[in-house]
Order: C-alpha cells, then sequence, then structure tokens
C-alpha cells in the first residue's frame, strides 16, 4: 500500500496531465493556454513537492527552448510558403489539375488521401494538408462532412510534417538520433498507409467502390509506406514523407499516363517545391554541403531556410505583388502564434517533467504496476497525447520523457517505444479538438464538429490497434 507521501507524489507528477486534459476536453481552452497551465503545474510540482527536484530546472528550460525555437522557425517557414502559394493561385491551379486527371471520385480521393496531402502536410504541417486538400475534394462532388475525413486522413504521415519537426522533439527527448527514430517510425507507418486508402475509397463509393478502387487503395498505401521508408533509411531523414507522398502519386499517374499527357502540366505551381526538394536533398545528402551550412550557424542548419527560400522563389516567379505579399505575412503570424505558444508552453513542460524526475516517478509506477506488459499500452499513452494536444510535436515534448522512463524502468527497448509514441501521437491528432476545428473551418461546418469525428475516427482506432499488437509482439 502506497504511503501518503508517495501518493502525493504521483499526483505532483501526474499534474500537468490531469490539468492539460481538464483544460482541453473539458473547459475546452486553447491549446496555448491549456500548455500554460500544464507547464505551471510542472513548475509548481518541481518546487514544491518532497517527491521531486527543482535542480536541473534552468538547463531543462534552456534546452527546451531551443528545441521549440528549431519547431517553431520550421513551421513558420512552411505555413509562409503555404500562404505565399495559396496568394498566387498556385494551390487552386494544382487542385484543378488533379480534379480534371481524374474523374473517378473514389480514385481521386485515394491519391489526395496517401499522395498529395501527405505531401503537402509533410514540407509544411500542422494541419495545413487539410486546407490544401479540402477545395479539391468539394470540387470533385464530395460532401461536406466527407471532405473534412477525407482531408484529415491525408495527414497520415503527421510524424514527418514540417520536416519531422515533431520527431525531431521526441528524438531529443528520448535521447535518440532523429535518423533512427524517423526510421523505425517510418517502419511502423508502413501498413498504416494502406488503412487510409482502403478507408478513403471506402467512403468515396462504399462497398462497391472498395471492390472497384481496393487493390490499387493497398498499392498505392504500400508505395507510399514504402516510399516513406526508404527515403527515411538511405536519403533524407526529414524527407521521408513528401517523397512517400510523391511515390504514391507517381504510382498513380503511371496507368493514367496517356491522360496525363492530354492536360497541361501547372508547371510553374509545382516549380517552388521542386525547387525546396532538391535544396533539402543537396543540403542534407551532400557532406560538404551540409558542414558548410552547419558553419554558417544554426539558422542554416535544417530545412527552415530552404522554406523560406521557396517562399521567396515563388513570390518572384508567381508575381506576388507587395499588398498581396503583406497579406501572406499577416496570415502566416496569425497561423502561427497560437500553435507557437502551444508548442513552446507544452515542450516546456515536458523538459521540466523530465528534469524534476515526475517523468521517472510516473514511468516508474506505470512500469512496475503493468511490468513486462507496459509496451502493449505505449501507443495508448501516445495517443492521449495527440488527441490532447493536436501536434506531435507538443504531444511528443508532453509524453516522450514518460515513455522513455518507463522503456528503462521497464528493460523495454527504448527505440520502440518512442517509435509507439511517435506514431501513436501523429495519428489521434486527427481526432483533437484543435484539427477537427480546423477542418470544420475549410469545409463550412463550423459547430458540427462531432459530426466530424465520427467519420475520422475508424481508420485512426484501426491504426491504433495495429500499434498496439505491435506493441505486444515486442514483448515475445
Amino acid at each position: 500500500m502506497p504511503s501518503i507521501q508517495e501518493i502525493a507524489g504521483y499526483v505532483a507528477a501526474g499534474a500537468p496531465f490531469l490539468i492539460a486534459a481538464l483544460a482541453l476536453l473539458v473547459l475546452r481552452w486553447p491549446a496555448t493556454r491549456a500548455g500554460g497551465a500544464a507547464l505551471a503545474a510542472a513548475l509548481g510540482g518541481a518546487l514544491l513537492c518532497p517527491a521531486l527536484t527543482a535542480a536541473g530546472l534552468g538547463e531543462a528550460a534552456w534546452s527546451g527552448l531551443g528545441t521549440a525555437a528549431n519547431v517553431l522557425y520550421v513551421l513558420f517557414g512552411g505555413l509562409l510558403l503555404f500562404n505565399v502559394l495559396s496568394r498566387t493561385g498556385a494551390v487552386d491551379r494544382v487542385s484543378e489539375f488533379l480534379g480534371r486527371l481524374e474523374p473517378d471520385r473514389g480514385a481521386l480521393a485515394l491519391v489526395v488521401v496517401v499522395g498529395a496531402a501527405p505531401f503537402f502536410e509533410s514540407v509544411t504541417g500542422f494541419g495545413v494538408a487539410v486546407v490544401i486538400s479540402a477545395p479539391v475534394l468539394l470540387a470533385a462532388g464530395f460532401s461536406r462532412v466527407r471532405t473534412a475525413a477525407l482531408a484529415s486522413w491525408g495527414q497520415c504521415a503527421v510524424p514527418w510534417g514540417a520536416l519531422g519537426v515533431g520527431t525531431v522533439v521526441g528524438a531529443d527527448l528520448a535521447g535518440l538520433q532523429f535518423g533512427e527514430l524517423s526510421d523505425a517510425s517510418a517502419l511502423l507507418n508502413l501498413p498504416l498507409f494502406p488503412v487510409y486508402g482502403l478507408a478513403a475509397v471506402m467512403m468515396a463509393g462504399g462497398f462497391s467502390g472498395l471492390r472497384r478502387n481496393g487493390a490499387e487503395a493497398a498499392g498505392l498505401g504500400l508505395a507510399a509506406g514504402a516510399g516513406t521508408l526508404l527515403t527515411s533509411l538511405y536519403l533524407v531523414p526529414e524527407l521521408a514523407g513528401a517523397a512517400g507522398g510523391l511515390v504514391a502519386v507517381a504510382a498513380f499517374l503511371l496507368p493514367r499516363r496517356s491522360r496525363l499527357r492530354e492536360l497541361p502540366l501547372p508547371r510553374r505551381s509545382l516549380a517552388p517545391y521542386g525547387l525546396l526538394l532538391a535544396l533539402l536533398v543537396s543540403a542534407s545528402g551532400v557532406p560538404p554541403v551540409e558542414r558548410a551550412l552547419e558553419g554558417l550557424g544554426p539558422a542554416f542548419s535544417g530545412p527552415a531556410i530552404w522554406l523560406f527560400v521557396s517562399a521567396a522563389f515563388a513570390a518572384l516567379l508567381l508575381g506576388l505583388k507587395r499588398a498581396e505579399a503583406t497579406s501572406a505575412l499577416g496570415d502566416t503570424l496569425r497561423q502561427w502564434l497560437p500553435v507557437a505558444g502551444a508548442v513552446l508552453a507544452f515542450v516546456l513542460a515536458g523538459q521540466i517533467m523530465a528534469a524534476s524526475g515526475a517523468a521517472a516517478l510516473l514511468a516508474g509506477g506505470a512500469a512496475a504496476a503493468l511490468g513486462g506488459l507496459y509496451p502493449a499500452f505505449g501507443p495508448a499513452v501516445g495517443a492521449l497525447g495527440g488527441a490532447l494536444t493536436g501536434s506531435n510535436a507538443a504531444s511528443n515534448a508532453l509524453f516522450m520523457p514518460f515513455q522513455a522512463e518507463a522503456a528503462r524502468a521497464g528493460d523495454a527497448s527504448l527505440l520502440t517505444l518512442a517509435a509507439l509514441q511517435n506514431v501513436a501521437g501523429s495519428h489521434a491528432s486527427m481526432l483533437a479538438p484543435q484539427r477537427v476545428v480546423l477542418a470544420a473551418a475549410a469545409v463550412g461546418m463550423a459547430g458540427r464538429e462531432a459530426e466530424i469525428v465520427r467519420s475520422i475516427a475508424p481508420p485512426v482506432l484501426v491504426s491504433l490497434a495495429v500499434l498496439t499488437v505491435v506493441g505486444a509482439a515486442s514483448l515475445v
């Protein structure tokens, strides 16, 4: 029977999680405010609870600021690129092209969900793919609720959203290299792409659509998963999700190449993304270039600088006017600031929980209670983080220290548990209030979010069940 002091320690250690859940789900606070409350609880526990320690909090906060700054730098660049392309009409032209290329609604939904949307989510992140996908699907004749669900499923490459910033956070907090966590996450995500592909054709055409397009759905899903895994393993991990989406698009276009030749390709609208891919591959895949950029300082290492370069290139190539540029920058700031506050607060809360011993205390208790069975419950913890925060980066910031300590306490594989956290949190983030509100706004269904959640949920729950089986299998 635990003592009063031990119970008080568990309560103080778990308070940030409980407060975040209460604030987001019951009080319906915005993520920034909920993150601030979780951060305050983490600080209060570290300073006031004898079971925790305040030593090292300053260093933890400084480390958290660095991690958050890296995430937010990439996020701002991705949003800016999207807004520049949107203001110049490039997004609309790409959407129109896809709609004309494939008149079959089931096939169109399929390539959007496992191809085009994962690409856009990977190079921009934080739900931007929903905004890009929705006009294509609405124009194809889908109902608003089905459009919201299909566009949301296009986030199935969220571990590499905004070029993998959430995975960067998770790797930092777990003490892993970004590449190894990306590789393990890509392996886990491989069977999940077909789940969303099959769900897309089922939603588009029911069982007849599944019979007509099911084989292609499974094939394109596996192509996306294989492209993601191989890119992470052998090329540039940051580009894994984007490359997987492009592989699926290429596999989709191959049997339609005759139709493709008859349509004018929106080359100018796609050119900024082509430049971005070329710059990222050169910067991350050519060692002398990578070393030279690192020598210029942190602003030039990583993917963020190339998002800004691509945005500037798009503005010049597509003739963005000064007033439009100002508007695009304003839209970017309005989209970025709420997410920035949430990510910063949750990252700092996670770092402080790790430094104070709160994560170790909770993880030790969970590992002791569950014993060697804990890995089977790891995906549920990750899913809770994603559903609460709506951000893989924030979910990993909040729960990755817990998972890492549980792995150590229970003698489980740290890499397996970290990857389960990363992937489960990513997929469950589709059900988060922030993401559902974004989908509702994109299709004009504000106030009807509950309908959208019911439509989104089935393949997400199937994916989490698959991850749970993987966690249980790791016990054998």
